[in-house]
């Protein structure tokens, strides 16, 4: 015979009618709406301060792995820059930015593996970038030069490795000419003593005015990010308007400031100097690599073949490793 159906007991009747059991799959009610919600909060934060927003993700990723961000004030005003944790007799490394749309974060793929490698990361933002100072001065070469001076003087760092890219190059040169006694490796991606002309190339490139040179921008410091809506690109160049005249000034200065670095480079004769350039950037390639190196005798040349502009963010592993094994390097090459 078949078994008959268990009569449920009161209490458990009574307990159904207090707490009924939860339906299948209800949790989609709760994370569903707050999903909706979360988007569209980001989405109009996005739509108002697009670099903004995009800034603010990298940011609050680079927390997520222990890069903190930090300001300090110097005669030209505010300036902001990231540091990783760890301690202060670590060797420091700092990493000057050049043209571009993300200014220090530029380097957030490669910070944390160069610190792991027992070395303090500090990259700033430059004056008249990202969230540092914005005056109404001329932000050339030689003044940055002298704020990266001040910021080393002031976190009291003794010596320092300095890392730079493409017209940050100029900015590291200058500064290491001026203080070789402070400068134990220079490492230069993608510049330095480039040139008018190839700083005019910079401006077309990487100082975008129109939406189709703002998205070939994007693809390069952003890198991975996918195409947007055309009205976006048009806001984006709205918000970039800020930053746009110190990349100018330092671009603009080349000429005047790179002849100083020029007569000076003999104070960095017994520097480590390495200079990085990607295969395929149209800005800095063999040509101005090999002249660099030719104007820099006993520096070395590293190239990523199949590299961009940003090596850093195109081959981030490669580019730490290839760091850290420079910057465990000391004189005779031990």
């Amino acid at each position: 015979m078949p078994e008959s159906s268990r009569v449920p007991s009161e209490a458990e009747v009574r307990g159904n009618l207090i707490a009924p059991p939860v339906r299948r799959h209800a949790w989609i009610n709760i994370v569903g709406p707050l999903a909706a919600v979360f988007i569209g909060i980001f989405g109009a934060a996005f739509y108002l301060h697009p670099i903004g927003t995009l800034r603010w993700l990298q940011t609050t990723r680079l927390g997520w792995s222990g890069v903190t961000q930090n300001e300090i004030g110097l005669d030209a005003g505010l300036m902001t820059y990231f540091m990783t944790g760890g301690y202060w007799d670590q060797a420091p490394v700092v990493m000057i930015h050049g043209v571009g749309l993300d200014a220090a974060l530029v380097w957030r793929d490669v910070m944390k593996p160069i610190s792991e490698a027992h070395f303090k990361v500090i990259a700033p933002n430059l004056m008249g970038f990202a969230s540092s100072e914005h005056r109404q001065v001329n932000h050339s070469i030689a003044y940055q030069a002298g704020a990266i001076a001040q910021l080393i003087d002031q976190l009291k760092l003794e010596h320092v490795s300095l890392i730079a890219s493409d017209v940050g190059a100029d900015v590291a040169l200058y500064y290491a000419v001026d203080h070789p006694d402070k400068v134990e490796r220079l490492v230069l991606v993608s510049g330095g003593l480039m040139g008018a002309a190839n700083a005019e190339k910079l401006k077309k490139g990487l100082l975008p005015n129109t939406p189709e040179a703002l998205q070939a921008a994007l693809a390069a410091s952003f890198y991975g990010m996918p195409p947007l809506p055309q009205f976006m690109y048009d806001r984006m160049i709205a918000a970039l308007a800020n930053d746009m005249s110190a990349q100018t000034d330092m671009l603009n200065s080349i000429p005047r400031d790179e002849a100083h670095i020029r007569s000076k480079l003999g104070q960095i004769f017994n520097t480590l100097t390495i200079i990085m350039w990607g295969g395929k950037n149209p800005y800095f390639g063999a040509a101005q690599g090999e002249a660099l190196h030719a104007a820099l005798p006993g520096s070395a040349t590293v190239v990523f073949k199949t590299s961009g502009p940003f090596p850093q963010l195109e081959h981030p592993d490669d580019f730490a490793e290839s760091i850290i094994f420079i910057l465990k390097q000391v004189e005779g090459g031990q």
